[in-house]
């Protein structure tokens, strides 16, 4: 009579194997990877009054990310500069847990063009490196959204105050 050991060996990989990879689906589904946030704001640019500018921010999503924030701000005045600012971010949120949420220090360093038409041509009339401090909080709007309202300072730039909505993915 033939053994059923070799038979049950496989029956018993075979579902070792499955429960291994559904395993692995399942924490990566509970744990996203990086986030993607359209943001809107005012900073003071110009030399007269606040631009209203809007952008995207793209990063990794973890309680230390890094990212690529892209922003166009426009003056309230005619007579004023318009701004595109491409910038690095280097993100560290302060809660004890896990997972990217609450308060947050984030470092940016980039560049921006000016231009003193109301859009940005190439070559621009001028630019600097931007590089500037931002304080936020992260509010999670279930597994994954969220919304972030955030103040910034630093340099071209005077300070800033903006509200971003994003998705984890």
């Amino acid at each position: 009579m033939p053994s059923l050991l070799p038979g049950r060996l496989l029956l018993f990989a075979v579902f070792l194997l499955i429960s291994v990879n559904l395993h692995a689906r399942e924490s990566e589904i509970s744990r996203p990877l990086f986030f993607t946030a359209p943001a809107a704001e005012a900073v003071w640019y110009g030399r007269t009054s606040p631009s209203i500018g809007y952008g995207f921010a793209f990063g990794s999503d973890d309680t230390v990310s890094i990212g690529l924030k892209g922003m166009y701000s426009m003056p309230l005045s005619e007579n004023d500069i318009s701004t595109l600012e491409i910038t690095f971010f280097l993100r560290i949120y302060l809660s004890a847990a896990d997972i990217a949420n609450g308060f947050f220090v984030q470092l940016t360093h980039g560049f921006a063009v000016f231009s003193g038409e109301s859009k940005i041509s190439l070559p621009t009339e001028g630019g600097a490196i931007s590089i500037g401090i931002t304080a936020g909080r992260r509010f999670s709007l279930g597994n994954r959204f969220f919304i972030e309202p955030y103040i910034r300072g630093g340099y071209p730039y005077y300070g800033g105050v903006g509200l971003s909505a994003g998705v984890r993915f």
